[in-house]
């Protein structure tokens, strides 16, 4: 059984996915279509593509992420409770993958941390922030996530393997070496292996070294260097010693709209700015940021090459705590809504995350 310490309240087109829950409601994901000019909806991070939710709850005209919206992607208990969670905050004590992957087949959760006293910190996964670590994966160490292949593709029950991400900086700390207090930086490798040792393991990385795009230019679906970040002090140089896979992707708690739903500027719209908006990322706890897709990924998966996956994530410049990331079934997308729901997944199929705790003013 999962505990908690709080209370809890793509690549296939036309996929249709039912979640029983309390409600009706119908969350439309378009096809991938990266870049910052109008019209586009995703970016393009080294391996993955990265939808942000808030970005496209403005495009479809409901303007802030709230109940019942078109992109409002949330986790309250039944949807934590149907996730594999890779990592959540340490007041939960972890999260327990075995009551939805049973047999020592998935790691527990890593617990990632808050900040101590108004300050910053960031995380890497070690033995010492991990819960229990399946028993029965084939070469499991305690510096990454791990799952069998086997016991992942049954839990996707047929679907694609979609990451959710939540991002709950303070509003009002003015301690941080980034830009604004709600940006944070996040870094991801997904490696699979073939225990057999018949297949050389791949890897796939969401990181900011394939970072140059040009934003409002068209045809140009890489995240910018805006977008990028070195490890260049003592809180962020804590990723693996790779050269191609070295820069922090910078994660901005709030970007800058046109009306026509093109990404001008990323962080806050200049003051005075009376014609675009500022769309803000950093939702908090209780819902999902950002959809994170990798088809390279997705395809190495369906190879059936491999038998085990690992999940390494960093994150720095962190500060109140309670970032998340999961995995849910395309069968058990959960929305912040009180019915049963059903979603129609046009492209990649992407939503999810977050408990009932909001970040601190």
């Amino acid at each position: 059984m999962r505990f908690h310490s709080l209370l809890l309240t793509g690549a296939a087109l036309g996929l249709v996915v039912a979640f029983a829950s309390p409600a009706s409601a119908d969350v439309i994901l378009p096809a991938p279509n990266c870049g910052t000019v109008a019209g586009t909806n995703c970016l393009q991070f080294d391996d993955f593509t990265v939808y942000s939710l808030a970005l496209l709850n403005f495009q479809a005209g409901a303007g802030p992420i709230s109940p019942n919206d078109p992109f409002a992607v949330s986790t309250n208990g039944i949807a934590l409770q149907n996730a594999l969670v890779v990592g959540t905050g340490v007041a939960g004590a972890g999260s327990i993958n075995s009551d939805v992957v049973p047999g020592g087949l998935a790691d527990d959760a890593y617990r990632t941390p808050t900040a101590p006293g108004g300050g910053i910190t960031n995380f890497v996964p070690n033995a010492t922030n991990q819960g229990l670590q399946g028993a029965n994966i084939p070469g499991n160490t305690s510096g990454t996530w791990d799952i069998t292949v086997s016991a992942l593709n049954t839990y996707l029950n047929g679907g694609n393997l979609n990451f959710f991400f939540n991002l709950n900086q303070t509003n009002s700390q003015t301690t941080t070496y980034l830009n604004s207090p709600e940006d944070a930086l996040g870094w991801i490798q997904v490696t699979l292996r073939d225990t057999t040792g018949a297949h050389s393991a791949v890897s796939f990385w969401l990181d900011g070294d394939a970072c140059n795009g040009v934003i409002g230019a068209p045809n140009s679906p890489n995240c910018n260097p805006n977008e990028s970040y070195p490890q260049n002090n003592a809180n962020n140089t804590i990723l693996p010693v790779d050269p191609n896979h070295d820069e922090w992707a910078y994660i901005h708690g709030q970007i800058c709209v046109s009306p026509a739903g093109a990404v001008v500027s990323f962080g806050a719209c200049a003051p005075g700015d009376h014609v675009n908006s500022t769309v803000n990322q950093n939702l908090g706890a209780n819902d999902a940021a950002f959809a994170l897709y990798s088809n390279a990924l997705q395809t190495a998966l369906n190879s059936g090459n491999y038998d085990v996956m690992s999940v390494d994530f960093r994150m720095a410049a962190l500060t109140d705590g309670y970032e998340q990331l999961l995995i849910f079934a395309s069968n058990s997308i959960p929305t912040d809504v009180p019915e049963p729901l059903t979603i129609t997944l046009f492209g990649v199929g992407l939503a999810g995350l977050g408990l009932m705790r909001r970040r601190k003013a």
